[in-house]
């Protein structure tokens, strides 16, 4: 079919390119001899890159590199391939003309290049951009990749992906091909969806159905893997974006008419006629084993980034705190109002029942919950600002904590007297219009707020400032700081340049950054809404609400295993409530609790007592003290320890749930037995001549240490340790030294 093809190897990756317009035929992982690229009739086997122009009304215009066809046409159109094959490395350069739009020849040069080192796995990627048209080159899609899976099969591939704080989705073809089907419900003046049937794809113009997450945004990592466990293989894609520009993760699949999955990182370099852009490499690599492997070079590279270990943020009191109670009803979105700040003491009272020592206060402020953004005054008809200060302080005097909710991006448009603001500091569009969001009922807008302008960002932190400082609160929670979608901002006075693709997130680490500059080690713990590998090292926790991917395949593991010094914070409901969520939701609240325990999570707990309250669920209630209990007498007894999923665990009688940490000197596990099986055990592996002995704390028995059933078997240069706990025993920790 092919008139030739040029090769190139390292031994390990081989690929194989068309000499006639450098497609992409074969990418084969030597080791087990399997060319990933199962379908060449997938639009992206293709193509190498995709480049993205603003369409005139909305949407996007794709130039991609010409097929043979065309060149044939208009042999100028052919691209330059040129092969350095050493004996165990190789170097591949294809310098590209032009580009085609349809049919059309646009003028832009490209230059890509390949290279395979001596002896890795991981191959390197590089994309040279010259525009030579009047139009903004907004979007780069590279490299892409288009119809693989691994194997003899697509069936049995599963993909990881960087959706808040992780998700993990079984046969992604199947799985986002299918058609979104989502339940809906009210809670005050908003609606909420919830997904019943996983990450559904959207479908683009070609009938693709495509995920992208931004970076940052709802990608908290810039990284993928596509993996086989039968294979014992997998493919991964991440980009090596030290700048901290604004990227994201993409991936789509035609479903089963067309099996494979296609992948790429987009850039945006926002490249303007006339100008010249590279971008950052990109590495693509065919590996041994699961995502693990994947997680492993992510993060070797990424702790080794200068902004990333050297901002540790986190108070000693909350290092040591189990969770939080939070509290959105002191004024609802529709006015109504259950507490007023003089209560503020008696609800640290109920959290402590709770086992808790941490408040967190929403709809404080003027208008009321995710109405008054930013007015961040104390609303009157809930207690003077003197009442606000005097219960904060009595609830420090009590050695408790407390945290304001505030929205880091919002301006609610219907405040006449803050039209000026939005005018000045709202994003701007490409177009010149001002990024605007709906929530709730129709007349509830909001501006969203440039990051980047200087003015926005000190008003916001001297609402910060306020609320810690002369209020006296010891923590701080912000909405939205990196769950929202990256924007680009094209307002003149906010950056340095228009369109400025590194903008948003340094724009939010120099708003994190004066927040810190006020405080000592000790001094505040900062949480926001949304996971971020850029944000994460200078805060305390980051809330990732699994609850709300749950049936989408919600995989928290996916972070903190390539971050496991980071504390993650997920939201925890009873089984019984009167709405805000779905049903069904509320019936898996026990698995959340006990997943959110197995992996170290910091407990969000609603206490709403018109709407949600464990209080309401007397058993659930019971659950949620021995949990905390469990988790408080854990964390006293051995600290945080580090996060090591199931790496160093080998099998698990079925149903259980069990994630290893790695201690000084051993290991803890934790465990889950939910539908409390008989016969449960977890294997432990372990190296070395001097054999552990295991103790265990319980759900039953938090604060002792008592031994627990375990049995030697040989394994290797070590030992199988097999730990059985008790029926009784639903949750528990245990450990090895």
């Amino acid at each position: 079919m092919y008139e030739s093809r040029l090769h190139a190897t390292n031994g390990v990756v081989s690929l194989a390119l068309d000499a006639r317009n450098a497609e992409l035929l074969e990418l084969v992982n030597e080791r087990t001899a399997d060319n990933v690229i199962k379908s060449n009739c997938h639009p992206q086997a293709v193509s190498p890159f995709v480049l993205e122009i603003p369409r005139e009304g909305g949407g996007l215009r794709r130039l991609c590199p010409p097929r043979y066809a065309q060149i044939l046409r208009d042999p100028s159109l052919a691209p330059d391939i040129r092969v350095e094959q050493e004996e165990r490395s190789a170097h591949v350069r294809i310098d590209y003309p032009a580009v085609v739009e349809g049919d059309a020849r646009r003028d832009v040069r490209v230059q890509v290049e390949i290279r395979l080192p001596e002896g890795d796995c991981r191959t390197q990627w590089k994309i040279s951009l010259e525009n030579g048209l009047e139009e903004e080159i907004q979007r780069v899609q590279f490299p892409c990749l288009g119809g693989i899976y691994l194997g003899d099969t697509w069936e049995d591939d599963e993909i990881v992906l960087p959706d808040n704080a992780g998700l993990r989705v079984k046969n992604p073809v199947r799985r986002l091909a299918e058609p979104p089907r989502v339940v809906h419900w009210k809670w005050q003046e908003y609606c909420y969806g919830y997904g019943l049937n996983g990450p559904c794809g959207g479908k683009d113009e070609r009938g693709s159905h495509v995920l992208e997450y931004r970076y940052s945004g709802s990608g908290s990592m810039l990284w993928t893997d596509l993996f086989d466990v039968g294979e014992n293989a997998g493919l991964y894609l991440t980009c090596r974006n030290d700048g901290l520009r604004l990227k994201a993760i993409r991936c789509e699949t035609f479903g089963e008419e067309r099996p494979g999955m296609g992948v790429a990182i987009v850039h945006f370099p926002c490249l303007q006629g006339g100008a010249r852009w590279e971008g950052e490499p990109c590495v693509l690599a065919l590996h041994e084993g699961d995502w693990h492997w994947a997680a492993d070079d992510y993060r070797a590279w990424r702790t080794g980034l200068p902004q990333a270990m050297a901002r540790r943020h986190r108070p000693e009191w909350f290092e040591k705190s189990a969770g939080l109670v939070a509290h959105y009803d002191f004024k609802y979105q529709g006015g109504g109002v259950v507490h007023r700040f003089r209560d503020i003491p008696e609800l640290l009272l109920q959290a402590r029942d709770m086992g808790m020592n941490h408040l967190l206060l929403s709809g404080w402020n003027f208008d009321g919950f995710d109405h008054g953004f930013p007015q961040y005054w104390p609303d009157p008809e809930l207690g003077s600002e003197q009442e606000l200060r005097e219960a904060v302080h009595k609830v420090r005097e009590m050695g408790g904590h407390l945290a304001f909710y505030i929205n880091s991006r919002l301006c609610n448009t219907k405040y006449t007297d803050r039209q000026d603001c939005i005018r000045r500091s709202a994003i701007m569009r490409r177009d010149g219009s001002l990024s605007i969001e709906r929530y709730g009922a129709a007349d509830l807008s909001f501006a969203c707020m440039c990051n980047q302008d200087t003015a926005w960002r000190d008003e916001f932190v001297g609402v910060v400032n306020y609320l810690t400082h002369d209020i006296g609160a010891d923590s701080m929670y912000l909405d939205q700081l990196a769950m929202a979608r990256g924007e680009l901002c094209y307002h003149p006075g906010h950056a340095e340049h228009a369109g400025d693709p590194a903008g948003w997130n340094q724009g939010y680490e120099k708003m994190l950054a004066q927040m810190r500059e006020s405080y000592d080690e000790g001094g505040m713990a900062l949480l926001y809404e949304g996971v971020s590998d850029i944000h994460g090292w200078g805060t305390s926790g980051q809330l990732i609400s699994t609850m709300f991917s749950l049936n989408s395949g919600s995989y928290p593991e996916l972070y903190k295993y390539t971050f496991p010094e980071q504390i993650l914070v997920d939201m925890m409901n009873p089984r019984r409530n009167s709405g805000m969520r779905a049903e069904h939701v509320a019936r898996r609240s026990t698995f959340l609790l006990y997943r959110a325990f197995v992996t170290g999570s910091y407990f969000w707990v609603y206490d709403l007592e018109m709407d949600n309250t464990f209080r309401r669920d007397p058993e659930q209630y019971a659950r949620l003290q021995k949990t905390v209990a469990l988790r408080n007498a854990w964390l006293a007894a051995y600290g945080q320890g580090t996060f090591r999923d199931t790496v160093g665990l080998g099998a698990c009688a079925p149903g259980m749930l069990a994630k290893r940490f790695a201690l000084e000197g051993g290991a803890l596990v934790a465990w889950a037995n939910e539908k409390r099986m008989a016969d449960a055990f977890i294997d432990v592996y372990w190296l070395g001549d001097q054999l552990p002995k295991a103790v265990a704390r319980t759900y039953h028995c938090p604060q002792e240490e008592r031994p627990i059933r375990q049995e030697i078997l040989p394994h290797g240069q070590g030992a199988i340790v097999r730990l059985y706990p008790e029926v009784e025993d639903e949750l528990g920790v245990a450990i090895l030294r």
